[in-house]
């Protein structure tokens, strides 16, 4: 959820930036996506959760990059077809003046929230993200290249659940494959949003 705060806030900034300098379609995606980007990256992942690459930021920096764009990926293709969608059926829906934009952008977060939860739920059972609820002993670090120290800060019962599902379930897809599923996912909200803009 922390991530789509992040990323929320950014692509906020930018659609109201995007308003100011009378961008739309392409551009104005490409200004909330660079913003809703950076801001969900570099404040919300690295900034916020450095203590998990041991109090380094430009660790977290670079251990928070793939998991961002993979989420970021499939917010913007749930957000984007959303807000054109609602668009078409509110005159005043891309003016960030009227309570209608607020609506729109507010339910295009919505859709984009719950597209991207797989792929999160993804990112943190395979120890790429941390969840909200997860639970580290104080001074634990935790990164991609780590991500099996944070048992410590598990039960034992936990711990021992965890070991029994991995044994049980199947390997899980390689980071490169479900990065191209991203962007494939990326491109298809952006066919569908041009279907609505069209």
């Amino acid at each position: 959820m922390h991530c789509v705060a992040g990323d929320g806030v950014g692509i906020l900034a930018g659609a109201v930036l995007a308003s100011v300098l009378a961008l739309a379609g392409p551009a104005e995606v490409i200004v909330e996506y660079v913003l809703g980007f950076a801001l969900g990256w570099m404040i919300f992942q690295a900034l916020f959760m450095r203590e998990m690459a041991g109090g380094s930021y430009s660790r977290s920096l670079i251990s928070t990059f793939i998991p961002e764009l993979l989420s970021m990926n499939l917010l913007m293709a749930g957000m984007v077809p959303a807000v054109m969608a609602l668009r078409t059926q509110i005159a005043s829906g891309p003016n960030p003046l009227t309570p209608a934009f607020w609506f729109v952008m507010s339910i295009g977060l919505l859709v984009g929230f719950a597209i991207a939860y797989p792929m999160n739920w993804w990112l943190v059972a395979n120890h790429l993200k941390h969840g909200m609820m997860t639970v580290r002993s104080a001074g634990q670090s935790y990164t991609m290249q780590n991500h099996g120290t944070n048992a410590g800060a598990r039960d034992t019962l936990q711990v021992a659940h965890d070991a029994t599902m991995a044994a049980k379930s199947a390997p899980p897809p390689p980071v490169p494959v479900m990065a191209l599923l991203s962007f494939v996912v990326l491109a298809a909200g952006f066919v569908i949003a041009r279907l609505f803009s069209a």
